[in-house]
């Protein structure tokens, strides 16, 4: 029974690879060491990079004997660059292949960290996530080295060209911040660096961060040395000062850092209380489409954000029929929306009934959505009444498409507002249930009327 519950999860895993990709992106391969999935992943050169030119890699993810009932057999990770990768330069290439080992070596983490349950798609998006991020600050690095010139030295010209300081602030966005080593390093080194902010720990882990330009540069590189899963910078604010004095007089955040807990709404709540509310935003990948506006001070502030990164205008409305191991259940959810990076929602109407109400509702990218959508149905996430893991079988979904923000809201400032409140990650119980009022006015925040429509037909059929 044991062999062919595993012999089940394992080709559940292989028809989500079949159906998530096209044939020239990921496949299949058995052979008589196992089961591998090969990943093509495209290497390329940003449009001002000197470097030019695209390279071809190939992810490829092994399935040892016992994989993924056996936490001791978590899948292997291996990567190389294809041969006929003739469209780039002798640099690009040079450059891919040193950074190989860190694809590789991101990968396996999460291979570990998943280890006794499913990781295709983890891995899978992990690896995505790289080439989107990682690959993407690797290419800019080389470029600032192929000028000659250190990050700490561009914010020395900068300061030069405006003939006085710069106040910066990052939004650093991790995969997870648990470990206490990671939690006492974010303060030691801000109090080093002269760094004030606050951050999050948990899934997903967010750092804020504001001081001098270069000391926000020295962090930013330091923190980036010790061992993530994932860790990106998304959002980038400058704000000009004469002097010294106008720059302490110009910061919004907490001069020393401070540990805000777990929950997002309150390091919400602390941008939008310090106008720092687009910043936070970018967390989620929701970036204002403004060349700048004028600060607390009347000085002009500017957002460095990647032109390609888009507004979330994609969500799914779900019911589940019932969760028998509910805290596993909601901690699998949160987690494989954080890697997918994705916001998600949980709520649980008439909790001391016999049969709660239980919605969930995750919106990101729409590639992502899909993607998160598509492991749901494909893993283990709940146990069955002998205490099994098993597959989700009874899970609706209401409503799936894109979102129409400008209908929903009148302004960038309530979606930011609603996504606040709305899309908390807390999972503590007085937060999570609601009364069905509520539930609907949730709803409708977050996907708009035709959102809480399917929510009350639903409810109108169960009674």
């Amino acid at each position: 029974m044991a062999e062919e519950e595993t012999a089940e999860r394992r080709q559940a895993e292989l028809d989500f690879v079949a159906s998530a990709y096209g044939e020239e992106e990921a496949w299949v391969v058995e052979k008589a060491t196992g089961c591998h999935v090969k990943r093509r992943l495209a290497l390329a050169a940003s449009s001002s990079s000197e470097l030019g030119g695209a390279e071809n890699c190939i992810l490829t993810i092994s399935m040892p004997e016992g994989y993924p009932v056996d936490e001791d057999a978590p899948l292997g990770v291996e990567a190389h660059l294809c041969t006929d990768s003739s469209s780039s330069s002798p640099d690009l290439r040079k450059t891919a292949i040193n950074a190989l080992s860190s694809l590789i070596s991101e990968c396996r983490n999460v291979a570990r960290d998943h280890a006794g349950g499913e990781a295709v798609f983890a891995v899978l998006a992990r690896a995505d996530e790289w080439v989107s991020a990682d690959w993407r600050d690797i290419v800019e690095t080389v470029n600032a080295d192929t000028k000659d010139v250190a990050p700490t030295d561009l914010a020395t010209k900068q300061e030069n060209d405006v003939g006085g300081l710069v106040l910066g602030r990052r939004l650093i966005h991790s995969h997870h911040i648990i470990a206490p080593s990671k939690r006492k390093a974010i303060v030691e080194l801000a109090q080093h660096y002269n760094i004030g902010g606050c951050y999050k720990y948990g899934w997903p882990g967010i750092i804020i961060i504001e001081g001098k330009e270069a000391d926000c540069i020295s962090y930013v590189e330091e923190i980036r040395t010790l061992r993530w899963q994932h860790l990106v910078v998304r959002g980038e604010q400058h704000v000009t000062v004469k002097d010294r004095m106008e720059l302490e007089k110009a910061r919004m955040l907490p001069n020393k850092m401070q540990d805000l807990g777990d929950d997002m709404s309150v390091i919400a709540k602390q941008c939008k209380e310090t106008d720092l509310e687009e910043l936070f935003l970018t967390s989620m990948k929701i970036y204002r489409n403004e060349e700048g506006k004028e600060d607390r001070i009347g000085e002009k502030i500017s957002n460095s954000v990647d032109a390609n990164n888009h507004h979330w205008r994609y969500g799914a409305l779900c019911h589940v029929d019932h969760m028998n191991d509910a805290k596993q259940y909601r901690k699998w959810l949160r987690k494989a929306a954080a890697v997918a990076g994705s916001a998600i929602q949980i709520k649980v109407c008439d909790a001391t009934a016999k049969k709660p109400i239980i919605i969930v509702a995750v919106v990101g990218e729409e590639d992502d959505v899909k993607r998160f959508m598509k492991r749901w149905r494909t893993s283990r996430v709940d146990v069955d009444s002998a205490g099994r893991p098993c597959l989700e079988r009874m899970m609706t979904v209401l409503i799936e498409g894109p979102l129409d923000w400008e209908k929903n809201f009148s302004s960038m400032d309530d979606v930011g507002e609603d996504i606040m409140a709305h899309l908390d990650c807390s999972d503590k119980e007085e937060k999570m249930n609601v009364s069905e009022a509520c539930l609907t006015q949730i709803v409708r925040a977050i996907g708009g009327p035709s959102w809480s429509n399917e929510f009350l037909s639903m409810m109108s059929s169960r009674r």
